[in-house]
């Protein structure tokens, strides 16, 4: 995931075109930020980028623009995103939270929550529980949602004085939530609450040395396995906690600024990747080293979601925003190039707020990114349903093999829509506990072939059964024979 939080969008405030480029904010078009829903609205795809939101409601196969006038965040503002069981988009912004109507097409404050600014938002691996983090401005609060996102309540009072940074719930437990922040004079700290968010106390300060401290994750299985980013000189530290955030070890550290981190939905395999392209996207399976894949892109953001790594891409080095992989990282396909985006989506028409505010500043915002000087976009991969993928499964002495790389239930990785899991045994440096086989919300798929989405209604079952199957049917993506593409450019949702 690209990191969140206040601290992340004044870093890039700075990060400005020259003069004769910038669009409205003064950035270079990027994308930096993905989320997914959860169960039957994992077909909710929401992609942060420096000049708003572009959102797809059918798993990826069509895209549409939404400006940030839409949801008041202009200004070089950084947005964190959560999704509700209903596909309920909420956004948390230095102006307030925003949520969505069903065709995201109005924007509107959710009562119960302050108007005030927003540092990060979180949600349960069913998206029923939402944790909003309100500051900083050194009286901040924790706001708590129990319908997805649709009304909000106050919870507990971060300590006056202390600034907050991130905010994570636990993906299986609503009841535990962690929070970071920072005293006067920059003392990071981070705080747990054990009963929903409605109180909080500390539980360490001891971050070896490091400044700017981020959450990464939670255990989609064990809540008291965490991984936290820290600022270290030019570099990152991941640390890890297995006891509930009182103590913390580093596991491994970047040269260059970590930017993505992912964590696959039975906790067993992380990835991390860094703003250098040299140390690419690294993978640490059951505790083990951290050790570089195949997947070569310039890394803006990672997250897991429902048996795919997505990748925030380079849109000039790469050709593409969005990509994803089905295989841990060893090969990434194309879903979303920028420059082929068609602006607002064609059914919020001109009567919505969207179309009415949006569509006449698209032929501006769109003017940077028709002339990124690259190559021709990268078309979006799908794939034929009855196409076998002809991948070799490679056992590797570092890791996995192909077809193992931490991949279970439909479900997002991180902080994101994620299904129920039960606690299933050790932490992630013991070996590897199948968790019990349950239905969920699956993929199904398209009646013209299998694309990179993530459908409804089918049953995972565990081992490599669960994966010839899948291949079988086609619900992954990494197939290189045949390709079937979006139309291009898409039109409208």
């Amino acid at each position: 995931m690209a990191r969140r939080g206040a601290q992340a969008a004044m870093i890039l405030v700075g990060c400005a075109m020259a003069p004769g480029e910038a669009q409205a904010n003064g950035r270079f078009p990027a994308a930096n930020y993905f989320v997914a829903g959860p169960g039957e609205r994992n077909d909710v795809l929401a992609l942060r980028t420096t000049f708003g939101l572009v959102l797809s409601r059918d798993g990826g196969r069509e895209w549409g623009w939404i400006c940030e006038e839409a949801y008041e965040a202009v200004g070089a503002s950084d947005p964190s995103l959560s999704i509700g069981p209903d596909g309920n988009l909420v956004i948390a912004t230095f102006m307030g939270l925003w949520g969505s109507d069903g065709a995201y097409c109005r924007w509107a404050r959710p009562p119960g929550a302050p108007a005030r600014g927003y540092a990060d938002v979180t949600n349960t691996f069913d998206g029923r529980t939402m944790v909003a983090l309100a500051g900083p401005n050194g009286d901040d609060t924790l706001v708590l949602s129990s319908d997805g996102g649709r009304s909000w309540t106050a919870g507990a009072r971060i300590p006056t004085g202390y600034f907050s940074e991130t905010a994570d719930v636990a993906p299986n437990d609503p009841m535990r939530v962690y929070v970071t922040a920072y005293e006067r004079g920059g003392l990071p700290v981070m705080l747990r609450s054990d009963d929903g968010g409605r109180t909080l106390r500390e539980t360490t300060r001891d971050f070896s040395d490091a400044q700017g401290v981020y959450l990464a994750g939670v255990d989609p299985r064990r809540p008291d396995v965490l991984y936290v980013r820290a600022s270290r000189g030019l570099g990152t530290l991941l640390l890890k906690s297995e006891d509930g955030g009182r103590s913390l070890r580093v596991v491994t550290e970047t040269a260059a600024e970590m930017v993505g981190f992912a964590l696959s939905d039975d906790g067993d395999t992380v990835w991390i990747a860094s703003t250098s392209r040299a140390e690419g996207i690294r993978r640490s399976v059951r505790g083990g080293p951290f050790t570089r894949v195949g997947g070569d892109v310039g890394v803006k953001c990672l997250r897991y979601h429902a048996g795919l790594l997505f990748v925030c891409a380079d849109e000039v080095t790469d050709g593409y925003a969005l990509g994803c992989s089905r295989d841990g990282g060893e090969h990434i396909d194309p879903l979303l190039s920028l420059r082929r985006l068609t602006g607002a989506p064609a059914v919020c028409g001109d009567s919505t707020p969207v179309g009415s505010v949006c569509a006449p500043t698209w032929p501006t915002v769109s003017a940077p990114l028709l002339s990124i000087d690259a190559s021709a976009p990268r078309d979006p991969v799908f794939h034929d349903a009855s196409t076998v993928d002809d991948r070799p499964v490679v056992v590797r002495d570092d890791g996995p093999t192909a077809l193992d790389a931490g991949i279970g239930r439909d479900a997002a990785a991180d902080d994101l829509g994620r299904a129920d899991v039960r606690d299933a045994g050790p932490s992630l440096d013991a070996g590897i506990v199948d968790a019990p086989a349950a239905a969920d919300a699956g993929a199904a798929p398209p009646a013209d072939g299998c694309d990179c989405r993530v459908g409804r209604a089918a049953q995972h079952h565990g081992g490599a059964g669960r994966w010839l199957a899948l291949a079988a049917l086609g619900l992954t993506v990494a197939v290189r024979r045949r390709r079937r593409r979006l139309p291009s450019p898409p039109r409208g949702w």
